[in-house]
């Protein structure tokens, strides 16, 4: 699902900022300085994906990055972007280097990268990168060595008459390679298995990645708890309605899906399929 990449790529950023940072801005003079947060600005409805203050060859500035599974519909991306630096530039008062990165390939095709217009003595102009990875040749970022990149290589370019299983191969092999501690080994080929099945099959991915070389993994980890609770909330629901009229269980249904804590819902599962009346199962959300 799309908020998995979503959530990939900002954990991926979280963790290897540096070279992410490098690798969209095309320099190797970057420092990254901290975090900003956009979730409480008032100006736009949307929170932006990455943004972070840097310091790249010796100047300040705001990295802003979007992650895109594919094109943006709803709202043209060059409109979101225009948002997006008018109130990083207003709040900030530094540069704005704004990138948008497309992971399907077909995605990002007619992107114009920018808006501007002129009349009458009014000017405006918006420009921003716009990284498609399928455009990217591959091999030349394997031999970056920089681990926060290996995964998105799968969606690159491949070497010229490389088939694509031996592509997703050598980037897994790359990966295992790498100079990192194991945790973070396991969420590399993790992030290879995610972005990777943008692409290419399941059963493809799951026969070059073993589970176990994942269960490490935190991403992996909160993606195998998201499912179990998705799946538990499910269950509950269907063993309810199995006993009880559907519009009474429907009204119940928010308070489970408020409950984060898988443990406590594997318990009110077991107790769906116990219990004689509805008002009894209600009673114990309560407590």
């Amino acid at each position: 699902m799309a908020q998995d990449y979503d959530n990939m790529g900002k954990s991926l950023w979280a963790d290897h900022a540096v070279d992410l940072s490098r690798f969209v801005l095309g320099e190797e003079d970057v420092e990254v300085l901290e975090d900003l947060d956009t979730e409480q600005q008032t100006v736009i409805a949307r929170q932006t994906d990455i943004t972070k203050r840097i310091r790249v060859n010796n100047q300040e500035a705001i990295l802003h990055v979007e992650l895109q599974l594919r094109d943006s519909t709803a709202t043209p991306m060059w409109a979101r972007n225009a948002q997006y630096q008018g109130y990083l530039v207003g709040e900030y008062e530094i540069p704005v280097y704004s990138n948008v990165i497309y992971f399907h390939p077909n995605a990002g095709r007619n992107d114009p990268s920018g808006y501007t217009y002129s009349w009458n003595g009014y000017e405006h102009t918006n420009r921003y990168k716009v990284i498609r990875l399928i455009e990217v040749e591959g091999q030349a970022i394997l031999e970056m060595q920089a681990p926060g990149l290996l995964p998105f290589t799968p969606l690159m370019k491949p070497p010229a008459g490389m088939d694509l299983e031996r592509w997703v191969q050598e980037c897994i092999d790359a990966t295992r390679a790498a100079p990192v501690d194991q945790r973070t080994q396991a969420d590399l080929l993790h992030g290879i298995s995610v972005f990777g099945g943008i692409v290419y099959n399941a059963e493809l991915l799951e026969r070059l990645i073993p589970e176990e070389l994942m269960q490490e993994s935190k991403t992996y980890q909160r993606q195998r708890e998201r499912i179990l609770r998705e799946n538990t909330i499910n269950h509950i629901s269907v063993v309810l309605k199995a006993k009880f009229p559907a519009d009474i269980v429907n009204a119940l249904t928010p308070i489970i899906q408020n409950i984060n804590d898988v443990q406590r819902l594997e318990e009110l599962h077991m107790a769906a399929a116990q219990v004689k009346n509805i008002e009894s199962f209600a009673q114990m959300l309560s407590e």
